[in-house]
């Protein structure tokens, strides 16, 4: 059968190599910089508003921006010192979701995520979600809480429009973009479909999309309740392959078929349900012999900015 334009897979490929070692990787200088209130943003200089337009982002330096807070949770942003020197209108931006219980730093940490953002011009938001499943809601049964309300929530309500109003990213009609491993790789999902339109391209890395093929998940069953008891909250609006038909950013998937945490099925099921939308654009690649660690997930970096940099 042919594939139907802008879907493709790839055959298994070889397993990736090692990545960098601890003294190669980019260490950046630790910067606490003071940005404006929130409240202090809502009416902007006219200067500012030139600079907006021209490509500036707002009340951030060249380099590392960290413990950045929207209300209580910390980000981190990096500011390319290109893109702060030639300002970009576009400001390409890439939000960068963590595993689950991993630090918001592992990506920069245990990859070469910062130079492959110099290399293209990508301005990095690093929140730290923690141990979050981004749902929509929580429920009486719900014993897992990742903060006062769900992390889906919050990056839909809270997170995406401070970031807009603070730094002038995220904005419609702006460059961007998605990454995530793991549980982070699910977020990249969920962030998608609940902010339609947003977001021009996303990579999802480990990814699991259908929690109702592991109904005795405990993590799951401690947000949404028992399967056998709520299998609507189970198929409902928090599992990303039930809502395939509402799907409209381009995507690129990639598992390990060694994962022994997040099974591989997760991603090509997933993939299976997307490719049949007819003007999806999703490609897959299993990568035989990986696992769930960052020598994989770093391996697939250059894909994945070669991916997400297409224009849209």
């Amino acid at each position: 059968m042919a594939e139907k334009p802008g879907i493709s897979s790839s055959q298994p490929q070889p397993s990736p190599l090692p990545i960098q070692t601890s003294e190669q990787i980019d260490k950046p200088p630790q910067q606490i910089i003071p940005v404006s209130t929130d409240e202090g943003l809502e009416s902007l200089q006219p200067s500012q508003v030139k600079a907006s337009k021209l490509g500036v982002v707002m009340n951030a330096i060249a380099g590392w921006n960290r413990n950045l807070q929207v209300k209580d949770v910390y980000y981190d942003l990096y500011l390319p010192p290109q893109l702060q020197e030639n300002p970009n209108p576009q400001r390409p931006c890439l939000v960068v979701l963590p595993g689950w219980d991993f630090p918001r730093t592992s990506w920069v940490e245990n990859t070469n995520l910062v130079s492959f953002a110099n290399r293209y011009g990508y301005v990095l938001l690093l929140p730290e979600m923690d141990k979050t499943l981004y749902a929509s809601n929580y429920y009486p049964e719900t014993t897992l809480k990742w903060n006062s309300i769900p992390g889906g929530a919050f990056i839909k309500t809270t997170f995406i429009p401070a970031i807009q109003k603070r730094h002038q990213l995220l904005l419609t009609g702006q460059h961007n973009t998605l990454l995530g491993l793991s549980t982070g790789g699910r977020g990249v999902a969920l962030i998608a479909l609940e902010n339609p339109g947003l977001f021009v391209a996303g990579a999802s890395l480990s990814g699991d999309f259908s929690q109702e093929n592991t109904p005795e998940d405990r993590l799951m069953t401690a947000l949404y309740g028992p399967f056998a008891q709520f299998q609507s909250r189970w198929l409902g609006r928090d599992n990303p392959q039930a809502r395939a038909s509402e799907w409209t950013m381009p995507l690129y998937l990639s598992h390990g078929t060694a994962d022994d945490i997040v099974p591989e099925s997760q991603s090509r099921l997933f993939f299976e349900a997307l490719k049949q939308q007819p003007s999806a654009v999703v490609e897959y690649h299993p990568v035989a012999g990986a696992g769930h660690d960052y020598p994989y997930w770093g391996s697939q970096l250059e894909a994945v900015f070669k991916f997400i940099d297409q224009p849209r």
